[in-house]
Order: C-alpha cells, then structure tokens, then sequence
C-alpha cells in the first residue's frame, strides 16, 4: 500500500511539474523578449522529457530504453542550460519568472546545479532504476518553482 502511495505521490509530482513547464510552451505565443522566448523554449523541452518519464514509470507508456536515454539527454541538455538562459533578467508579461531569481541568484543558481546533478543521475537502464532516481530530479524541479515561478500553476 505504501508503495502504492509512494508511486501516485510520484506520477502526481511528476504530471504538475511536466504541466508547469508545458504551460511554458503555451504562454510562450505572443511573448516577445527572445530571451524569455529562450527561457519558454528550455523549460518546454524539459516538460516534454519529463513527462515521456513519467509516463514509462506511471505505466501510460511501455518503458522504452531507448527513448527514456533520449529523454534524459534532453534533461541534462535544459537543466545545464537554466543559468545561462536566466542570467540577465529579461522580462515580459508572460514570464513567468519572479523577479526574486536575479535578487538571489546564488540560491537559485544552486537549485538549478542539483537540479542537473539530478539529471545527470537519472538510471534509465531499466524501469525500476528509473523509478528510484526520477522523484530526486522532481524533487529539484519543484524546489525551484516553489520559490522562483508565479503565475497560473506556479
């Protein structure tokens, strides 16, 4: 039964994250700051990732080898990416973003390095490793946006 819990806990964590950073991809029409369009585009494609592993381990998708490797290459490619693409503080009235990211930028820098070390650590070698190291990547995901997303979803 725990494991149950654990496991719905999980794929519900797993589904509001992929669906914060798939919001992303939504609000992204009409923005007109390419550097927010940049930012848009990294959090949508790590949504993207995200949920094609959520889906192998909530079983609303086989777990396919290959594609969970893909999709974790795309991870390690966006979260790498998270401090370059919010360095300078662009703004646009779809962004997302809080100010508060440019005025603590040392903690949010170190939430996106675990957020990569996370990502980097993903097993996707077989279900069952993927299942025990997606939720510290999740886990890091949230934190994150906890802190430094507003908006709808946030």
């Amino acid at each position: 039964m725990r494991q149950f819990i654990r496991e719905n806990g999980l794929n519900f964590s797993i589904i509001l994250v992929a669906a914060l950073i798939a919001s992303a991809t939504f609000a992204s029409h009409g923005v007109h700051d390419e550097g927010v369009q940049k930012r848009m585009a990294t959090m949508a494609a790590a949504g993207g990732a995200l949920q094609t592993l959520g889906d192998m381990i909530g079983g609303r998708a086989i777990f396919d080898r290959a594609r969970a490797k893909t999709a974790r290459g795309d991870l390690i490619r966006a979260t790498r990416a998270i401090p370059k693409r919010f360095r300078r503080p662009h703004s646009d009235p779809l962004s997302a973003a809080r100010p508060t990211i440019w005025l603590q930028w040392k903690d949010f820098r170190s939430k996106a390095k675990e957020a990569q070390r996370a990502s980097r650590a993903l097993d996707v070698g077989r279900l069952e490793d993927l299942r025990k190291t997606l939720p510290r990547l999740v886990k890091a995901c949230l934190a994150c946006h906890q802190t430094y997303r507003s908006g709808p979803n946030s």
